[in-house]
């Protein structure tokens, strides 16, 4: 069985020359690799959404019956595209197969009778649709909200006025960048997400986004362009702003007025000489068409830092140089010239300098105040529209609540770059990582106005009061504005994420996931398979609720740039026995050619890995296929004299195993990323267009299809389409039926269902699960699906390690998990392969366990010197099999091998190249001995063995 989850100074108006230079900085701008999410209808033979492919669309042809979709699959097959950048659903009309603002484009082929209901639905605010001729363009949404300033507004409060993007959610996409690097900045605008990296990475796969601007498609996830940042520049600060049609990025040379479209530099602001230190941009706020900054001198110089493991996990945090703030001249983001530039012109308006330095990280506008701290030496307003200072308070009381700025920069605390002055109406609050204690200041007076210990939180300032996410180990306040008294507390938050709050929600790390905090009830609930960004939190915007990549290595289900919609009325508990749901294949399906399964053979996934079958003392290369559309494949399995694969195309192929020569393949409408399953003669494969697929195995013939999913909702994940709910583990069949499972996210529901094996007729079905407890975490389907006794299992989750359920009946096994804090630390990622920690049980009582981080493999309680990191095993009596790297590096340079090694000696025997990276999972044996691996550029590779060759 598997024992542990295995994942995969005064006014001045100056009438001198505008100080804006026009700039021509095309060429560092580097386009994305895909232009949008083009839906294709009416498309019979495929040839205008290959086309469309070909120019750089990532394409959805709807297909109205499965004869249509054939022959656009195999048409897309040919040239290479299926399951690259073409895709194909099958439906009728008058509902299209995709999410919510999703498609950048939806055209028509000929005359198609389509709702234009349907089609404004599926469309992206902006986007455009020409069906029969007709152009429709989707207008914007009322009630949406942009996030313009790292912190929301420019008062620093990360509360959204977004009235869209309420609970439920339903996922919206899940899109590259995978992983971030530190520090980073978040902003959105006009349907675009705004991501700057800066220059410290701890791991090889973080280093291509270091001192990277990303600009990305907001509704679906597409990169539209990136561009090089400023090396030696420390980004975390309040210089990037979102308009409509500009981003406003300032560095240690100007403010850099960016296209939002297309990237380019079309004019630089910059700091007139004689009236600061320094041409240096600290902080920036936008209001009215007028871009006020505090600018100052150069800085300390951050040097790059490039990682070099290549394992997953961990973050060493430290006082890296210069976030300890140790002199003002050089500090990060310290400056003593406030400037207010108009944005159109470039002019300066005015500019005001104070003798003393203002720290930026305590700095904010407000109903058209400035608000700024000199460290130690007061709190200012500055009337926005004179350049003049209201007033300056330095009381003592005032003066010791605030105190001085503390080092910050540990996990439990946070980066000490974080800001930590907000203002809301009449109130100025200040907390952070850095402060000792929680102060809130009249913003009309500047009088102190309360006090409590700790200031260690990250607020979010909500019209009915201020709520509090504390600190590790501590608690979580909802306090009064006027008296500072506690009116209520709620769970604490894990180590350093930024809370931010929508409509109905405030949100910030759990221990492993997210925390929902809902302020109309005071009740939390647990997102558990991805957390914020440390520096950003969770970012809303056009009615959209967005996680960043992450920029440290701790482990979880779920990575990448996600995106959360409003479910609206989406019905969860869809009924499973509903006839649209089972689609029959030609022919009687209880008729079908024999297949043998004999002894030795590896016809569904082993989760002990193992086989009596045993191999000799070399390898050597028999044959290698390769599909047309290459994709990640599925791990193989084989019978008869067949392995058969999956394929990321989502094409299922029978190769024979003697030459590798194809016997047959049948087309599923998305990839294919667990093994098929045989049984009597049928192979069972699970799609991730939410379908399970039945197919003679001698043959291929469809002998019928059930939709798992409940409904056809494809998103785009990673560059690709599939359902919301995939059917990624597989089948598992057992007297003679069939069980699979649908989902990704347990909040999106997850649906699990036993089915006759042969007739496809439903047995039971359990779509509960995705939300077992008080606080709404449970069941993902995380790995593949296997038999253990009177239970269904497979990889859970971070909450429930593994998920079972009752063979019987369908009945959820799993104890509910009432903390929103909980993790089980599973891990799926199959680009980056398995987890840092594995462990097997094999046959018997033998163990495996393995080591990425340290490179260490062990069989019982004998060390294996095989390999440097690993991907996949198998067991052939008493040889170990595993394919990886043989010597630690990121994929792009590293080289991989299938090795064995004696389990007894922990002698390797040999060892032979692979041309890519194996796939988790991708190694069996066959029944003659040989051993077959599945790559991750597609390719299929089959080794004979010295006793095979025998």
């Amino acid at each position: 069985m598997l024992r542990r989850s295995i994942q995969w100074g005064g006014l001045a108006l100056l009438l001198c020359c505008p100080c804006v230079r026009a700039v021509d900085a095309a060429s560092e701008v580097s386009p994305g690799e895909c232009k949008g999410l083009c839906l294709v209808l009416g498309d019979a033979d495929g040839q205008v959404a290959i086309a469309r492919a070909r120019d750089g669309w990532l394409v959805c042809v709807q297909a109205t019956a499965p004869a249509e979709a054939l022959a656009v699959r195999q048409a897309a097959e040919s040239a290479g595209l299926l399951g690259r950048s073409l895709f194909v659903t099958e439906g009728d009309l008058h509902r299209l197969n995709l999410a919510d603002n999703l498609a950048d484009e939806v055209l028509s082929v000929g005359a198609v009778q389509v709702d234009r209901a349907e089609i404004l639905r599926v469309l992206r605010p902006g986007g455009r649709a020409t069906i029969g001729g007709r152009e429709i363009i989707k207008p914007q949404p009322e009630g949406a909200d942009a996030w313009s300033h790292p912190y929301h507004g420019p008062d620093n409060n990360p509360q959204s006025a977004d009235r869209i993007a309420r609970a439920p959610y339903l996922t919206q996409f899940i899109a590259d960048p995978a992983f971030g690097c530190m520090p980073e900045v978040t902003v959105a605008a006009g349907g675009r997400v705004f991501r700057a990296f800066g220059h410290l990475a701890f791991r090889q796969y973080q280093n291509p986004v270091i001192n990277t601007l990303f600009a990305v498609n907001a509704f679906n996830g597409t990169i539209l362009w990136t561009r090089p940042l400023t090396p030696g520049f420390m980004i975390h600060r309040n210089t990037m702003i979102a308009t409509e049609d500009l981003l406003l990025l300032g560095d240690d040379t100007s403010c850099k007025l960016i296209d939002a479209a297309t990237g380019r530099v079309t004019r630089q602001i910059l700091v007139p000489e004689g009236i600061s230190d320094g041409p240096v941009f600290k902080w920036m706020a936008l209001a009215d068409g007028v871009l006020y900054a505090l600018v100052g001198a150069k800085e300390v110089q951050p040097p790059v830092q490039k990682g070099q493991p290549a394992t997953v996990g961990g973050w060493p945090w430290a006082m890296w140089p210069g976030f300890d703030y140790a002199d003002p001249k050089t500090a990060y983001g310290f400056g003593r010239t406030l400037v207010a530039f108009d944005v159109k012109s470039g002019d300066v308006l005015w500019h005001h300098r104070e003798n003393d330095y203002i720290d930026s990280r305590g700095t904010c506008l407000s109903d058209g105040k400035i608000f700024y701290i000199s460290p130690g030496r007061f709190l200012a307003r500055l009337d926005c529209r004179k350049g003049a200072v209201d007033f300056k308070a330095n009381q003592a009381d005032l003066m010791e609540a605030i105190g001085p700025n503390g080092r910050a920069q540990g996990y439990r605390t946070g980066f000490a770059s974080t800001t930590y002055l907000k203002a809301f109406k009449k109130y100025l609050l200040l907390a952070g990582p850095q402060r000792p204690r929680l102060v809130a200041v009249s913003a009309e007076t500047g009088k102190l106005l309360w006090q409590r210990p700790d200031g260690n939180l990250q607020i979010v300032l909500r019209d009915d009061a201020i709520y509090a996410a504390g600190g590790q180990g501590t608690s979580s306040y909802k306090l009064d504005y006027e008296t500072g008294r506690e009116l209520a507390r709620f769970t604490d938050r894990r180590a350093c994420t930024r809370a931010t709050g929508s409509i109905d929600s405030i949100f910030y790390r759990a221990k492993e996931g997210t925390v929902r905090m809902i302020p109309a009830t005071g009740t939390t609930e647990h997102i558990a398979a991805f957390r914020p960004p440390c520096e950003s939190g969770v970012i809303v915007s056009q009615g959209l609720l967005h996680w960043g990549p992450w920029i440290c290595g701790c482990r979880l289900a779920q990575f990448g740039h996600i995106a959360l919609g409003p479910a609206g009325a989406f019905e969860f508990h869809s009924p499973a026995d509903d006839a649209s749901r089972f689609q029959a294949g030609p022919g009687d399906p209880a008729r079908v050619q024999p297949l043998e399964v004999a002894a030795g053979d590896w016809p569904a996934v082993r989760m002990n890995l193992s086989t009596d079958v045993a191999v000799g003392q070399a390898g050597r290369e028999r044959w290698t296929f390769t599909p047309e559309s290459r994709g990640l494949p599925s791990p193989a399995i084989a019978a008869a004299g067949l392995v058969f694969v999956g394929g990321g195309d989502g094409v299922v192929r029978a190769l024979n195993e003697g030459d590798g020569t194809m016997r047959w393949q049948a087309f599923t409408g998305a990839a294919i990323r667990s093994a098929p399953a045989l049984w009597n003669g049928r192979l069972y494969v699970g799609s991730a267009d939410g379908w399970l697929y039945t197919l003679e195995a001698a043959t291929g013939r469809l002998l019928w299809r059930y939709r798992v999913a409940p409904t056809d909702r494809w998103i785009p994940v990673f560059g690709h389409l599939q359902s919301t709910w995939p059917v990624a583990g597989g089948a598992a069949v057992a007297d003679g039926v069939v069980y699979a499972a649908a989902g990704m996210a347990h909040y999106d529901g997850t649906y699990v269902v036993a089915l006759d094996a042969v007739t496809g007729k439903l047995k039971w079905s359990n779509d509960g699960s995705g939300s077992l407890s008080k606080v709404h975490n449970g069941i993902e389907v995380r790995g593949p699906l296997y038999v253990d006794g009177d239970a269904i299992c497979f990889a859970g989750g971070n909450v429930y390690a593994v998920a079972r359920f009752n063979r019987a009946t369908g009945r959820c096994l799993n104890t509910p998990v009432d903390s929103e804090t909980s993790s089980a630390y599973c891990f799926f990622s199959l680009p980056l392969g398995l987890s840092p920690g594995m462990q097997f049980k094999l046959a018997g009582e033998l163990d495996l366990s393995a080591n990425n981080n340290r490179g260490q493999l062990t069989i019982g309680r004998q060390p294996v010197n095989l390999l440097a990191t690993y991907r996949a095993f198998a067991l052939a009596g008493k040889t170990v099999l595993a394919a990886g790297s043989p010597a630690p590096g990121d994929d792009a340079r590293a080289v991989f091998a299938l090795a064995a090694g004696n389990i007894d000696s922990g002698a390797k025997l040999w060892s032979a190249s692979l041309p890519a990276c194996p796939v988790p999972g991708g190694v069996i044996v066959t029944r003659s001995g040989r051993v077959v691996t599945s790559l991750a550029d597609g390719r299929i590779v089959c080794f004979d063995t010295a006793a095979q060759q025998r």
